[in-house]
C-alpha cells in the first residue's frame, strides 16, 4: 500500500473495520468454545480449584483450610467474581475470557494505530483475532489474557494524550495494580512505560512535570489496589508479603543444579514449610548458585529465552482432554504443529517489523517506546527466573503490532512481483 492508499484508509471511518475484526474474533472463539468442553489440567486445574474455593468460602487457597500466597490472586479474583454473579460453572469463565480477548484485540487496534497508524493497528488486531493459540484460550483457566488486558488498558489510558492526564494516571495505576495482582511482574511497568513518555514530553518543562506527577499518581492507584491484599498477607504470615511468595521460589526454579529453565517442584524437605519461609530459603539458595558461577547463569538465561520464544503449543496442551473428547487423540499433533508454525510466522514477522519500525521512525523512538521496552523487560525477567512458551502470550499485543508492521512491509515488497507498482513505505509525519 502506497502513500495515497494509506491516506485513503486513514480518511475512512475506522469503525466498520474494527467491528469486522472483532466480529471475526468473536465467531472463532465462540465456535471453539461450543465445540470443545472445558476440562482443566495443570495450572488451569489449579486456577479452577482456587476460584471455586474463593467463591464458596472467600478464602484464596486450595481449600478453605489452606490459605496461601504462593500464586498471585488476581486471576482468581476475576474467576470467583463471575462465579459469584452467575454460579460456579465453567461457561461463566469462558464468557469472561471471550470478553477479555475482544478487549485485548480492541486495545491492540488502538495502540497500534496510535503508535504506527491505522493500517498497522487494524492489521495487528487481525493478527490477534486469528492467532490460533489465542482462539483456543477461552476454554482455559489462565492468567495470560487477563494480564494482557489490564496491562494494555493501562498503557492505552496513559498514552491517550500527548499531555499526560492526571486523572487518567490514577486510573492507569488502578489497572496496573490489578495487573500486578495477576502477575507481580507488572509492579515495575510504570518505570518501563516512563522513558517513552519523557521523550514525548521533552523539552517541555511543564510536560515533564506532568509526566513525573502522573507517575506518582499511578503509584498511588497501584497502592490502592494492592494494599488490602498486602494487609491480608501480613495477617497470614506475620510479615510483609506484597502480593505473592513465588518470586524467590521461581528464581530458584530457574537457578539450581537440576533446573531445565522451566517450572519445577519445591524440594520435598520444604513441602510443609510455610510459603514465606520457602521463598526466603530458596531465594538464598538461588543467589548462592548464581554467584558461584555467573558465566553459567548467562548461559541459562539464553536457554530460557529460547524456551520463551522457541515454541507455542500451550493452548493445545491445556485443552488436551477437551480436544480428545471432541476430535479424538489424533487431532493433538496437527493442532500443535499448526500453532507452532503460526507462532514462528508471527515471531519472524515481528522481527522484521522491529527492523522496519526502527528504520522508518528512528531507533531512539522505537527502542524507548513502551511497546518495545515492555517486551524487553518481560524477556529479561523470564531469562532470570523460569520460562515457558505461554509467557510470551502476556505481551501478545506488542508482538502483534510489530508483526503487523513486518507483514505489511513484506506484503508491499511482494506486490511488484504480481505486476503492481513499487511501494515506498511511508515515514511517520
Amino acid at each position: 500500500m502506497g502513500r495515497a492508499d494509506q491516506r485513503a484508509l486513514d480518511a475512512k471511518p475506522m469503525l466498520p473495520y474494527v467491528v469486522a475484526v472483532l466480529g471475526l474474533a468473536f465467531v472463532l472463539r465462540v465456535a471453539w468454545a461450543l465445540a470443545v468442553p472445558v476440562i482443566p489440567v495443570s495450572d488451569a486445574a489449579a486456577y479452577a480449584a482456587f476460584a471455586r474455593t474463593m467463591a464458596e468460602s472467600g478464602v484464596f487457597g486450595w481449600t478453605s483450610d489452606e490459605p496461601f500466597a504462593f500464586w498471585p490472586p488476581g486471576t482468581t479474583f476475576l474467576h470467583a467474581a463471575v462465579f459469584w454473579l452467575f454460579g460456579v460453572w465453567d461457561s461463566a469463565v469462558v464468557a469472561l475470557n471471550i470478553l477479555l480477548s475482544l478487549g485485548c484485540i480492541l486495545l491492540t487496534i488502538r495502540l497500534g494505530s496510535r503508535f504506527f497508524g491505522h493500517r498497522v493497528g487494524l492489521c495487528a488486531g487481525l493478527v490477534m483475532a486469528l492467532w490460533p493459540t489465542l482462539v483456543l484460550y477461552p476454554t482455559v483457566y489462565a492468567s495470560e489474557i487477563p494480564f494482557l488486558f489490564f496491562s494494555m488498558l493501562a498503557l492505552d489510558l496513559w498514552t491517550s494524550s500527548r499531555r499526560p492526564r492526571l486523572g487518567l494516571a490514577l486510573v492507569t495505576g488502578l489497572c496496573l495494580g490489578m495487573a500486578a495482582l495477576i502477575r507481580p511482574v507488572a509492579l515495575l511497568l510504570p518505570f518501563i512505560f516512563l522513558p517513552g513518555l519523557l521523550l514525548q514530553a521533552y523539552p517541555d518543562r511543564d510536560g515533564l512535570k506532568r509526566v513525573a506527577l502522573s507517575l506518582v499518581l499511578a503509584a498511588v492507584g497501584m497502592a490502592i489496589v494492592i494494599a488490602p491484599w498486602t494487609a491480608r498477607n501480613f495477617a497470614l504470615f506475620g510479615e510483609t508479603v506484597l502480593i505473592s511468595t513465588n518470586g524467590g521460589i521461581t528464581l530458584w526454579m530457574g537457578n539450581n543444579p537440576d533446573t531445565d529453565g522451566q517450572y519445577s517442584y519445591v524440594p520435598e524437605e520444604l513441602a510443609d514449610v510455610p510459603d514465606n519461609e520457602q521463598a526466603r530459603i530458596l531465594s538464598e539458595r538461588a543467589r548462592e548458585y548464581i554467584q558461584a558461577d555467573p558465566v553459567a547463569f548467562v548461559g541459562r538465561a539464553f536457554r530460557k529465552l529460547l524456551l520463551l520464544y522457541g515454541n507455542e503449543s500451550i493452548g493445545v496442551a491445556w485443552n488436551e482432554p477437551g480436544i480428545e473428547a471432541t476430535f479424538g487423540p489424533g487431532a493433538m499433533t496437527p493442532l500443535k504443529r499448526g500453532t507452532q508454525i503460526t507462532w514462528a510466522l508471527i515471531f519472524l514477522a515481528a522481527c522484521v517489523g522491529l527492523l522496519v519500525a526502527g528504520k522508518r521512525h528512528g531507533w531512539l523512538v522505537v527502542l524507548t517506546s513502551p511497546l518495545f521496552l515492555s517486551v524487553a523487560y518481560f524477556s529479561a525477567v523470564h531469562a532470570v527466573v523460569v520460562a515457558q512458551d505461554r509467557y510470551h502470550l502476556a505481551f501478545a499485543t506488542q508482538i502483534a503490532i510489530f508483526s503487523a508492521i513486518g507483514a505489511l512491509y513484506l506484503f508491499d515488497r511482494l506486490r511488484p512481483i504480481a505486476g503492481d507498482r513499487p511501494v515506498i513505505p511511508p515515514r511517520a509525519s
